[in-house]
Parts: structure tokens; C-alpha cells; sequence
């Protein structure tokens, strides 16, 4: 993988670059040995750098990365061990450094192994919504999310942010705000310049967003401050974007987590004591939420993500099914102030690794209590009473994310999550379409000329 990533990059169409290649606490010299090898092939512009005992997770590797890097560099570009670059990406992106004002530009995150299977492709599906929607809308207010790879820095904007910092487990996406607060001007393009791998596994999938769901309450706790008047260059624009991110991803999924379960303590006494409970604020405001949500999300995929409405269907699924990951990290950065780093499994390495518990475990609790409790709900509410029975459905429509996860981790190891078998099934359908056609022909309706304008019209 590393080798893949370093020839991509040593065919960039750029004159003037070099590489410098960090390996850090890898006692394994079967792991480095011949990457250190393969960098002195590829010729003095690579620069093989092993830190057997390196302190401060990602950030700290990136600190010794800037150390070896040449002294009259003025544009840093990070590019992570798994993703190969194209080879104009720096021949079309540096000039935009032009502006003196700007201080780092973004390219997407994207992935190659998409059609590996279709849990793959249902994640990759769920990423590109972010890259093509998110960030399209906040680049139009200078308020993108720096995601590290394909990302290009200008050397005076990172110094004048003090480089990568290791208090939150998100290095990039907190410098980048760094960055915007000292008054930069960031730009995101759209265009795929490189393409990385995707997590291994459904597990792999939440441990990585657990990750990023941890470092961006960090960074929450780190920046607010700076979102007071006249604590930061940040605009009005940038300040509402960024607030009304934090609140729609972070809060959103929490709150939805906590109302799920406080529902379920709740209803006992709907159930039991016949007490109904308002449906103009508690129930039916939930519903039409989430049937909004729903409609959004697939207008939003129609518009301005370009794959086809399975995957779309899949990605929303993928989405909906983090819900728990995401509130249980929120909770995790709000209880703990030091946080460990995990890094997500990729290229097949843990691939053939036994499966110890089912990824899904305390979505499959939640889950099913909730539909369990709108079972029951319906069939104690004998007199109809319209109020319980809406509260029956809040139940029900709450147990959807937490189901989604469940199915999804059943789906990983099932048969079913084989391109091959649903190829196989394709053709057969194919071949038995023209034999059904024939034993139930369709009648074809008599059109008169009439009627033939009348269309046409």
C-alpha cells in the first residue's frame, strides 16, 4: 500500500517537490525495511524518516515530518500512507496559492476499493454525500473542515498556527479552524485528485467515526472561546456554519440518542397508566423530523452527489446507522479529556481477523427494545386513544437508526454482500425475463389518432 501511495506520488507532474515519508513507533523492521528501500529507489526527492518512540498520536508524526522538510518550502501537502495521488493535483492546485491571502486549499477524500463489496459501496456512497454537499456549501462561506489528506498548507499559515497540535485526536480538522480564526483564506474543490482505501469492516466504519466524532467535541472545547466577539478573524458566516455543523452532527445525533431512551423509560407509564402525552410537542414534531430528513437527504443525493439511487439508498442507511456510534463518542469527549488515538483498519488487514462480538451489539438492545416497546404500546392501547398510538409510532421510527446499524453488521457476513451473487442473480433474471414474457404476454392498448395527438400534446 505505502509503495503504491510513494510511485503515485513520484509520477506528480510538478518540478520542484519532495516527500517525506514518517514511519513512527513500528518496532517491526519486516514493516519499514522495505519501504525505506523502495523511498531510496525512487530516488534523493524521498525522505525516509523512522521514529521508533513518538509521542502525540498523528500530530506528532507530522511535527517530525515539517523538521525534515526542506528549509525554502512554502507549500505543505499531507497525503496519507493509503491514498495515491493524481498526477496533476499539485500542478493544478499550487497556483491557487497565488493569493497571498490564501492559506490552504482542499481537495475530497475518495476511494478506490468501492466495488469491493456492497457494504463497501454503501460507505464510500455515505462519504461522498459530505464531500459533495457539506463541503460545497461551506466553502461558499470560507468555512470548510480540513480532513488531512489531499490537503495543501501553505508553510507561513501553519507555522502562524503553530503547527499540528495533539490536544484533540483531530490534528487536521483543528488546525484547519486555526487557520480560518488567524483570517486565511481556505478553498475546497470538488474534483477527486486522490483516491485512498475504505475502512475494512462495518466495525472498522464506527470506530473511525467514533474518532472523529471524539475529536470534534475536543475541538468544540477547544475553540468556543474563539467564536466570541472579537476573540478570533472568524466572520459572522463562518461562525453560524461552523456552529450550526457542530450542533446539526454532534447535538443532533446525541439528542436523538438520549429522547430515544428517555422514551423508553416514558413508556411505562403511557402504557400501563393510559397517560398520553402531548402529540403537538413529543411525537408528532419526531415523525415529521425524520420524514424530512428523509426526503432532504435524497433530494440533496438527486442534486448534487453523482451515483445511482441504490447506492444513495444504501449511503442513507450507512448514515442512519452511526446515529449510536456518534452520541456514544460525544459522550465519551464530554466525560474523558484525554482520548486515545485508533487507527482505522484498512487494506484487507484485518480482513481475516476473528470476529469477536457482533459490531452492533448495543444498537441490536436499543433497537429491538424500542420496537418492543411500540409492539406493546399498541396492544394495551385497546381503546384506540390516537395520542398513545402516535407515541407507539415515535417508538417505532426511533428504533429505525439502531436497526439500520444491526442490519447492516448481519449484512457484512452474510452471502449477500457479494457483487458476484448479485451478478449471478441479475443474469438469471435476464435469461428468465424473455420465457416469463412470452407464457404472460403484455397486451399493448389501441391508441387512436385521437388520443395519439392528445399525448404528443
Amino acid at each position: 500500500m505505502l509503495k503504491a501511495t510513494l510511485d503515485a506520488v513520484a509520477r506528480l507532474a510538478y518540478p520542484n517537490f519532495e516527500c517525506i515519508i514518517v514511519i513512527n513507533n513500528t518496532p517491526d523492521p519486516a514493516m519499514w525495511q522495505s519501504v525505506e528501500e523502495h523511498c531510496r529507489a525512487l530516488g534523493e526527492r524521498f525522505k525516509f524518516v523512522n521514529a521508533p518512540k513518538l509521542e502525540g498520536y498523528k500530530a506528532g508524526a507530522l511535527r517530525l515530518a515539517l523538521v525534515h522538510t526542506a528549509a525554502d518550502a512554502e507549500i505543505i501537502g499531507i497525503v496519507d500512507s493509503d491514498y495515491a495521488v493524481s498526477p496533476d493535483w499539485l500542478r493544478d492546485l499550487v497556483p491557487v496559492f497565488a493569493d497571498a491571502k490564501v492559506g490552504l486549499v482542499q481537495a475530497p477524500q475518495d476511494h478506490r476499493d468501492g466495488s469491493r463489496s456492497p457494504l463497501h459501496h454503501a460507505m464510500n456512497g455515505e462519504y461522498a454525500g459530505f464531500f459533495d454537499i457539506g463541503m460545497v456549501q461551506r466553502n461558499e462561506a470560507n468555512a470548510i473542515i480540513v480532513h488531512g489528506t489531499m490537503c495543501l498548507i501553505r508553510r507561513a499559515a501553519l507555522e502562524a498556527a503553530g503547527g499540528w497540535s495533539s490536544d484533540t485526536i483531530c490534528e487536521d480538522t483543528d488546525l484547519g479552524l486555526t487557520i480560518l480564526e488567524l483570517g486565511w483564506l481556505a478553498h475546497y474543490t470538488s474534483r477527486r485528485y486522490g483516491h485512498g482505501l475504505l475502512p475494512d469492516s462495518f466495525e472498522a466504519y464506527k470506530k473511525q467515526r467514533s474518532r472523529w466524532a471524539s475529536g470534534g467535541f475536543q475541538i468544540v472545547r477547544k475553540h468556543w472561546r474563539r467564536f466570541l466577539p472579537g476573540a478570533s478573524l472568524l466572520s459572522g458566516d463562518q461562525k453560524r456554519v461552523f456552529a450550526f455543523g457542530w450542533l446539526n452532527w454532534l447535538g443532533a445525533e446525541t439528542v436523538g440518542v438520549l429522547v430515544a431512551i428517555l422514551n423508553l423509560i416514558w413508556m411505562p407509564v403511557v402504557t400501563f397508566a393510559g397517560i398520553g402525552v402531548p402529540d403537538k410537542v413529543l411525537t408528532i414534531p419526531i415523525i415529521a423530523s425524520f420524514a424530512i430528513s428523509i426526503a432532504h437527504f435524497f433530494a440533496l443525493y438527486r442534486r448534487r452527489v453523482p451515483i445511482p439511487a441504490g447506492q444513495a439508498v444504501a449511503a442513507m442507511l450507512a448514515a442512519m446507522a452511526l446515529q449510536w456510534t456518534v452520541a456514544r463518542a460525544v459522550a465519551i469527549g464530554i466525560l474523558k479529556d484525554h482520548l486515545a488515538f485508533v487507527r482505522t483498519t484498512k487494506g484487507g488487514a484485518g480482513a481475516d481477523r476473528r470476529r469477536l462480538a457482533f459490531p452492533a451489539f448495543n444498537e441490536a438492545i436499543l433497537g429491538g427494545l424500542l420496537l418492543f416497546a411500540a409492539l406493546v404500546v399498541f396492544a394495551k392501547n385497546e381503546s384506540g386513544v390516537r395520542e398513545i398510538n402516535l407515541f407507539g409510532c415515535v417508538l417505532m421510527v426511533q428504533s429505525i437508526p439502531f436497526l439500520a446499524a444491526v442490519a447492516l453488521a448481519a449484512f457484512e457476513t452474510s452471502g449477500f454482500n457479494d457483487f458476484v451473487l448479485w451478478r449471478t442473480l441479475e443474469t438469471r433474471l435476464l435469461e428468465a425475463l424473455p420465457l416469463l414474457l412470452r407464457r404472460h404476454p403484455i397486451k399493448q392498448a389501441a391508441v387512436t389518432p385521437e388520443k395519439r395527438v392528445e399525448l404528443a400534446q
